[in-house]
């Protein structure tokens, strides 16, 4: 099996996951506290389904606009995402599990399109990643590390959740 094939099911794996995850959170609980303090476990569902079209962007970015990526993702534009994130996400009335799953299916399939038109040679190109954006990719990030965040990103997230839920 080549990379394409193995990040595909990496993708798929996790979004599996996602689904049987949202599928045991009643979403009565959507509104209650997560692990993380900052946002409830409906904010944290909500935040997951994020991380595929961010992700997408930033590949297209790493592919063809490198500059643009150090002029783009800092800690002004985390700011404003963060902000986004949480102007949604702060409405529960905004998130039912048809949203999160349309949200989450829309940027999983985005990036199964950007994965078939990647050649070999772009999952190797890279960018320097700022830690005022995202402390765990801080540091020289591939185009294939940015498509293994995305398990990560729901590892965290997930664990976030299931610790609201004890």
């Amino acid at each position: 099996m080549g990379l394409k094939e193995d990040l595909a099911n990496e993708l798929e794996s996790t979004r599996k996951a996602y689904f049987q995850l949202l599928q045991s959170v009643p979403q009565d609980f959507y509104s209650h506290p997560s692990a993380n303090p900052a946002w409830t476990i409906g904010d944290v569902l909500y935040h997951i389904t994020l991380g595929p079209p961010a992700i997408r962007v930033e590949i297209w970015m790493i592919r063809h606009a490198r500059g643009l990526f150090a002029a783009v993702l800092n800690s002004w534009t985390a700011g404003i995402f963060n902000w986004g994130n949480a102007l949604f996400a702060r409405h529960p009335k905004r998130i039912t599990p048809q949203i999160l799953t349309q949200a989450y299916e829309r940027g999983h399939v985005g990036l199964l399109i950007s994965i078939k038109s990647m050649t070999d040679a772009d999952f190797s190109k890279s960018v320097e990643y700022p830690e005022s954006f995202v402390a765990e990719l801080a540091g020289v990030v591939t185009v294939e590390r940015l498509l293994h965040y995305i398990k990560l990103h729901f590892d965290v997230h997930s664990g976030q959740i299931r610790a609201g839920l004890d």
